[in-house]
């Protein structure tokens, strides 16, 4: 089992310096060996405890890399280490030997690879031995207090070494141990900070003091682009301009940090993001960049258009009623005078005429207040599991016998068996509005209508009414459901905001997408399953 977890490239680190200092003594000894006396024999002893050394750095590697760093290979390392040394001052010298210095190393090596316990071993085991080639050395008799004094000096330096380097090998193990700590802290910060980043659905992109790119999530990535995935270490100016400007902005001391700015999708098609900018910020609140947090806000701007749009229908809707109330009486007298003179007096043809003038105004005003109150207050409804093939050739019917409507060709794909629950009464207006409002719209010549039906998603089914008409214009598009909205001089303007406001009230959907002079398509999803709400 490993003694203790140690960073390998601290034990690489002394493998790597024992090799130097093998490889110096290697080219040393050929420098000077001609400065040995029986040279011969010098070398081949120096070469043989080299060879040794090195092969033994290779033994240790090897092991180090198998079975890490244990108390065998710690223990082994330590004896030969001693042994070699012990060798190499000998025959180079003994007491005298320029190599005394490798004594050192071998305690030092072993305070750093083991502990306080390996390197009491290592240093009683180079006292032991210097002590040994001391005292086989034949000492003359005038220099005896010279050389012991050398030799207690020296005993005193492998303690003190020792000492120092247990110390400091303390040190190292507990800086290694904070140190791997930290990195693993560092990594399980950078791993949170990763899932957090990618787990937002908002898009986030971080730049530099330089305005250089540092990073985006995955949803930065959906929201711009594949375009922004080259973008690290480069000007945001050069992926996203808009947010470059917004990012200036800021930068110049603009207080406002939540902005709502137009925005083309990567397939091209328009909306809106909301935007919000930090600071980001380091140790001793040092600067290290800025934060832009995005996100698609298209859907939202819809919903709160149409809550707006729905509110102003209310209001519209009441006032109507009013006013459809208010006008209804008197339309009725007025109507019914009319009719009693001209069924009773004796009257001029241009008098008769002008009375029928007046009859049928009266009439087409009393069909607007019944738009006015069908639009305001509908009537309550009368909910029935119906066909919906059944209910739209009903309409298609009725329709065909209006003798004033252009020719046109009716297309329809609706399963016969795709049935669903609502009025049928209130369908069968919302159905002849839609198609009224096809056959305005179609040309004098090759005029097509098509109606398709089809299940949708959960509880739902689709229902699509197209034609090649002329189209709508783009900047009419968002009033098409307003009240009193018409392109036509004689429209009210009721028909599709009778439609829009049945269509919600039975907790369905309608949207319409027209190209001038191509045609329009009105799409209703409907719910097979009709509850009331409240508007």
């Amino acid at each position: 089992m490993p003694l203790k977890t140690l960073n390998s490239r601290l034990f690489y680190r002394l493998i790597a310096g024992r090799l130097v200092i093998l490889v110096l003594l290697l080219c040393i000894t050929y420098l000077l060996s001609q400065y040995f006396a029986d040279s011969f024999v010098k070398m081949t002893q120096l070469s043989l405890i080299l060879g040794g050394a090195f092969f033994l750095t290779a033994v240790y590697t090897i092991w180090y890399e198998k079975k890490g760093l244990n108390k065998w290979l710690l223990y082994t390392q330590t004896l030969f280490d001693v042994i070699l040394v012990n060798l190499a001052v000998f025959w180079t010298g003994g007491f005298e030997s320029p190599l005394v210095f490798l004594y050192p190393v071998a305690i030092l090596t072993a305070c750093i690879l083991g502990s306080q316990k390996e390197g009491a071993i290592s240093t009683f085991l180079c006292i032991i031995s210097y002590a040994a080639l001391f005292w086989l050395y034949d000492i003359p008799k005038n220099g005896f207090n010279e050389t012991l004094y050398i030799f207690f000096i020296t005993i005193a330096s492998f303690n003190i070494i020792a000492s120092l380097a247990i110390i400091l090998a303390r040190r190292l193990h507990y800086t290694e141990k904070k140190l791997s700590d930290t990195k693993t802290d560092l990594c399980r910060m950078e791993e949170i900070h990763h899932h957090l980043a990618e787990s937002i659905q908002s898009g986030l992109i971080t730049v530099d003091e330089k305005e250089n790119i540092t990073f985006f999530n995955h949803a930065a990535i959906k929201i711009l682009g594949q375009k922004i995935i080259n973008g690290y270490g480069q000007p945001l100016k050069e992926f996203w301009q808009t947010g470059a400007q917004l990012l200036k902005n800021f930068m110049n001391g603009e207080e406002i940090k939540r902005h709502e700015v137009s925005h083309t999708d990567p397939q091209g098609l328009p909306g809106f993001l909301g935007t919000s900018i930090f600071l980001l910020k380091g140790y001793k609140e040092q600067r290290l960049g800025y934060g832009i947090i995005f996100q698609d806000i298209t859907e939202i701007k819809a919903r709160e258009e149409q809550f707006q749009r729905m509110d102003r229908l209310a209001a519209l809707g009441e006032m109507a009623a009013g006013l459809a109330h208010e006008i209804r009486n008197p339309l009725a007298s007025l109507s019914g005078a009319a009719q009693f003179l001209e069924e009773s007096a004796i009257l001029h043809p241009e008098e008769r005429r002008l009375l029928k003038i007046i009859g049928r105004e009266s009439d087409r005003l009393n069909d607007i207040t019944k738009s006015f109150l069908l639009y305001a207050k509908p009537e309550g409804r009368k909910i029935q599991n119906v066909s919906l093939l059944e209910e739209i050739e009903s309409v298609i019917s009725l329709i065909k016998q209006r003798k004033k409507l252009r020719d046109a060709d009716i297309e329809t794909d609706i399963a016969a068996n795709l049935k669903f629950e609502v009025d049928p009464s209130q369908f069968k207006q919302v159905v002849l509005n839609l198609l009224l409002n096809a056959y305005q719209a179609l040309p004098y010549t090759d005029g097509r209508i098509s109606i398709n039906g089809e299940n949708g998603e959960g509880n739902h089914l689709i229902l699509k009414i197209s034609d090649n008409g002329t189209g709508i214009k783009p900047e009419d598009l968002p009033k098409v459901f307003n009240p009193f909205f018409s392109t036509r001089p004689d429209g009210t303007g009721l028909g599709l905001a009778i439609v829009h406001r049945l269509v919600h009230e039975w907790n369905g959907d309608i949207r319409v997408d027209s190209k001038q002079g191509k045609g329009s398509t009105f799409t209703l999803h409907l719910p097979k399953h009709t509850k009331s709400v409240s508007c």
